[in-house]
């Protein structure tokens, strides 16, 4: 490992509790400027409330970098969360050299999916649903995500098994 990736490494990784303590609070307050109620129930229940994001979310300007970059970080922890609660993951720093994710948050380590290779950086889909232009579909971004997963968890017990 470079020494430059390593000191990221080592960043990410220093700033990954203040990151997680962080993520539940600002889930909450998210879910309930969002208009879920009750919205600490986001916390166990993220799924359920997908349909009510992508309705305040579908067609919310965002022209201020300061506003995407909020937009982005509470959508980021939301995808991470919903995929952690459907498939008994949890948020780690990818340590993995030369992973396209390598030093990201990440959500992975899903044991609901018969193996804990595949993961997903939520913060990669949430910028790829707050760029879409016109009406945004958080459901069918997600799904596409979830099949994703899906695939490459089928896969690798194929390849493995």
């Amino acid at each position: 490992m470079s020494p430059d990736d390593l000191a990221l490494l080592t960043r990410r990784q220093a700033g990954f509790d203040a990151f997680y303590e962080a993520l539940i609070p600002t889930l909450v307050e998210f879910a309930g400027l969002m208009g879920v109620q009750p919205a600490h129930e986001v916390l166990t229940n993220a799924n359920a409330f997908i349909p009510s994001l992508e309705k305040s979310l579908r067609d919310m300007a965002v022209s201020v970098q300061e506003d995407r970059a909020w937009l982005l970080l509470r959508v980021g922890q939301f995808i991470g969360e919903a995929f952690v609660q459907k498939y008994s993951g949890c948020w780690y720093v990818n340590d993995i050299e030369g992973s396209r994710y390598f030093a990201r948050y990440v959500v992975g380590r899903f044991t609901g999916l018969g193996t804990v290779v595949p993961m997903l950086d939520p913060f990669e889909v949430a910028q790829a649903f707050v760029d879409t232009p016109g009406l945004r579909n958080l459901q069918s971004l997600l799904d596409e995500v979830d099949a994703e997963l899906v695939r490459t968890a089928s896969s690798l017990a194929r390849d493995l098994g």
